[in-house]
């Protein structure tokens, strides 16, 4: 269930980013969805804002836009957070091409057709709810929870599990990673064990080579991780299987 989404509407056009706040406010009442919206008028301020640490579910972007375009917004969100719904509203559809890069999960042609933004807005909220889930554990007798898909890696040391957050932040408790990796198995959030000591979110992925995985956390800071040899060759048919789930679901 999902407890609240929180939505950006960035567009220059303040007039129509209005509107579309207002559409956004309609569907989310009759859908029965509690959301916070914040409306942006140009990209440098949606990204400066989401540097600070400001995270939202789903984002409205524009393509052509003054300063930062939404091309180069989404490119710098992209790199701070990896599972932030985008849809583009523009009447400028000759830019999908080089939409494909960041990921977008849909395309609303200017002017929008209310049905379809009924039915992209009801599948992002369907999305952001199957992948809104937590970790529970507990350390010094407290129980605490973190968000999955905040979750960079997991990594094993010492009968210690250390979970790497995407804002920098480390938890630990006492446990093993194969319990871990067990327990999230059937989650939509996908983890890769490249190793004995490591079980990586593919959502925080930024490339790979035979022996190394690199992971990106939100501030741009990225961290090499061993894949084991006797790993090898599955972890790379099993990347190569999620890169292409993505594109479908996408």
């Amino acid at each position: 269930m999902i407890c609240m989404v929180r939505i950006a509407v960035c567009n220059d056009d303040m007039r129509f980013t209005a509107e579309l706040e207002e559409m956004v406010r309609r569907e989310a009442e009759d859908s029965g969805i509690s959301v916070e919206t914040e409306a942006y008028s140009d990209g440098g301020t949606l990204v400066a804002d989401i540097e600070k640490g400001y995270r939202y579910d789903l984002v409205f972007l524009d393509i052509e836009m003054g300063r930062v375009d939404g091309i180069s917004a989404a490119r710098q969100i992209r790199r701070i957070d990896r599972s932030a719904l985008l849809i583009y509203v523009s009447g400028y559809e000759q830019y999908l091409k080089e939409l494909f890069e960041v990921e977008p999960f849909r395309f609303l042609s200017k002017p929008v057709d209310g049905a379809k933004f009924r039915k992209y807005f009801r599948d992002a909220c369907a999305r952001i709810g199957e992948t809104e889930a937590y970790y529970r554990f507990s350390f010094n007798k407290e129980i605490r929870k973190v968000a999955v898909r905040d979750v960079v890696y997991f990594e094993s040391r010492n009968r210690v599990v250390h979970i790497f957050m995407a804002d920098g932040s480390e938890e630990r408790f006492y446990g093993r990673l194969n319990t871990v990796e067990k327990d999230l198995s059937e989650g939509r959030q996908e983890f890769l064990r490249i190793h004995q000591s490591f079980l990586v979110n593919y959502s925080y992925i930024e490339k790979m080579n035979f022996s190394v995985v690199t992971v990106i956390f939100g501030n741009g800071k990225r961290t090499a991780l061993k894949i084991s040899e006797d790993r090898e060759k599955a972890v790379r048919s099993r990347l190569c299987g999620m890169a292409g789930r993505k594109a479908v679901d996408g």
